[in-house]
């Protein structure tokens, strides 16, 4: 089990490194004594026995100001308005004059008062210069990653003060931003024509990176659906118009009728149509059979011996004459 075993709150495991001492924990002050009170690994930091400022020299060695590595016993002295090597007096030679005439001296914010170009009000310039005093290079210049995204706009970035959009980054559909910088918006969504056409997927555009394919575009016969109706080269040689199951491609002679296509039965021979696709219409095809005249078994075509019409007109002109006679008896 994790006990504390000093009573100040922390056990082991909860980062006290000396539960034994109910005066060393995590956030405990640091003293001068050799310890880690606050058990961060570093002993008496802060404290007037620790070199803060690493300038060689603690508190106790007469260092004025721990947290100016410039500021220490027997340092240059500067004209900056600091006793920078702590001997209690104040630059005594200094005069806080405005050098370069730009309105500011070196107290006043001046980081380069023998440069009038340089000063607080200073537009900073693509120069590699602290232009504005500010601690700051280049910033909002070209060359200056104002949006922390690690690109500049030399770099690609074209919006420098939107850390999402830079060169490459991924675009975020429906935004209405060029988040990767090629010029393009929401390319790769539905909302965006990616091909040109005129027309996004969210438009009915069925293949958006095929120009040639939009609602409304001519069907031409190249096994793809260019307008988009859901149907594959409707209208041309290559497409079962009439749903016979042949195309004109498979030898179907006429691709608006139905019963008209290949090795069909030309059932109708006075339709006027080839519905074999033959080359044969109605009585001159195969299958509607040949037209012959009657046989005429005597030598003539009207004779009544042979059973033909002619016999038919013999037998009434018998009937005829039998019927005069009972007449003329009575």
């Amino acid at each position: 089990l994790d006990y504390d075993d000093d009573g100040d709150g922390y056990t082991d495991n909860g980062g006290d490194c000396d539960d034994a001492d109910p005066n060393t924990f995590p956030g405990a002050a640091e003293v001068c004594d050799l310890f880690d009170q606050d058990c961060d690994d570093v002993i008496d930091e802060e404290t007037d026995c620790f070199d803060d400022d690493e300038d060689g020299f603690t508190e106790d060695d007469g260092d004025c100001d721990d947290t100016n590595p410039d500021v220490y016993p027997g340092a240059p002295e500067l004209q900056d308005g600091i006793d920078n090597d702590c001997d209690g007096e104040l630059d005594p030679d200094f005069v806080d004059e405005d050098t370069d005439g730009d309105g500011y001296t070196g107290l006043g914010g001046d980081c380069d008062d023998e440069d009038a170009s340089i000063n607080p009000s200073a537009d900073e310039e693509l120069n590699g210069v602290d232009d504005d005093c500010d601690g700051e290079i280049d910033e909002g210049t070209e060359d200056y990653d104002d949006d922390g995204d690690g690109y500049s706009e030399l770099e690609g970035d074209c919006n420098d003060g939107d850390p999402d959009v830079y060169d490459q980054a991924t675009e975020v559909a429906g935004d209405g931003v060029d988040n990767d910088c090629d010029g393009l918006i929401d390319e790769g969504s539905d909302a965006t024509d990616d091909d040109g056409d005129g027309l996004s997927e969210d438009e009915g555009d069925c293949d958006d990176e095929d120009p040639g394919a939009y609602p409304g575009a001519e069907e031409v016969e190249n096994d793809v659906d260019d307008d988009c109706d859901g149907i594959v080269d409707e209208g041309t040689n290559n497409h079962d118009d009439d749903g016979d199951g042949f195309s004109e491609n498979l030898g179907d002679c006429d691709d608006t009728t139905g019963w008209v296509y290949p090795q069909a039965t030309e059932a109708d021979c006075d339709d006027g149509a080839d519905n074999d696709c033959d080359g044969d219409v109605d009585g001159d095809d195969s299958d509607c059979g040949a037209v012959t005249e009657p046989v005429d078994a005597g030598g003539g075509c009207n004779s009544s011996l042979a059973g033909g019409p002619g016999a038919g007109g013999l037998a009434l002109l018998v009937l005829a004459a039998a019927s005069y006679r009972r007449r003329r008896q009575t």
